[in-house]
C-alpha cells in the first residue's frame, strides 16, 4: 500500500462529526457580547526602533556620560601642591615639610559591578567576511565605587554600556 492509497482509505473511513447545536449556540453568544481588551492573551513585541531612534537613544546616553564626567571631576577635591618659598637672602633655607595630603586625598577603588539591563535580538542578518551573522545587543550599567578611608567620602560613577555581538549563522 503506497501513500496515496493509504490517504484515500483514511478519507473514506474517517469522517468529521458535525458540530452540535450547543456549540453553535455558545459561539453565537460569545460573538454577540461586546468585549474590551482581554485580561490575558498574547502580548505582541513592540516594533524595533528605527535607525534614527536608535541613534537618538545612543546619542542621549553619550551626552549623559559626557555631562557626568565634568560633574565628577568638579566634585573630586583638587590636589594642591605646596610650593617652596623663594629665598631672597643668601642664607640657606630649611626645606618646608610637605603635609601628608597624598594619604588624605587618596580614593581607593571599592568595587565594580555590571548590571544587565536589556538584550535586543535583531531579526536581520548582517553580511560579514565570514558569512551571514546574527546581531545581538546587550545593554549594561557599569557601576564603579571609590571610598576615602580618611574623610569617609564615597564616590559612585554609573556608566551605560552597550555591547554588540555578531554570531555566525550556519547555513546547511
Amino acid at each position: 500500500m503506497n501513500d496515496t492509497e493509504f490517504e484515500e482509505s483514511l478519507r473514506k473511513t474517517l469522517q468529521p462529526i458535525a458540530p452540535s447545536a450547543e456549540l453553535h449556540r455558545r459561539i453565537r453568544l460569545e460573538l454577540s457580547e461586546p468585549r474590551g481588551v482581554p485580561a490575558s492573551g498574547v502580548l505582541r513585541r513592540p516594533a524595533a526602533p528605527g535607525v534614527f531612534l536608535r541613534f537618538l537613544r545612543d546619542f542621549g546616553w553619550a551626552c549623559a556620560g559626557a555631562a557626568a564626567a565634568p560633574a565628577i571631576f568638579a566634585y573630586l577635591p583638587m590636589r594642591h601642591t605646596a610650593q617652596t618659598p623663594v629665598a631672597t637672602s643668601t642664607q640657606p633655607v630649611a626645606p618646608v615639610a610637605q603635609p601628608a595630603t597624598a594619604q588624605v586625598d587618596s580614593f581607593e577603588h571599592e568595587e565594580t559591578t555590571y548590571e544587565l539591563l536589556a538584550t535586543e535580538d535583531s531579526d536581520e542578518f548582517v553580511q560579514t567576511d565570514d558569512g551571514p551573522a546574527h546581531e545581538i545587543r546587550y545593554t549594561y550599567r557599569e557601576r564603579h565605587e571609590w571610598t576615602n578611608s580618611h574623610t569617609g567620602a564615597h564616590v559612585v560613577l554609573e556608566v551605560p554600556r552597550e555591547d554588540v555581538y555578531l554570531y555566525p549563522v550556519a547555513l546547511q
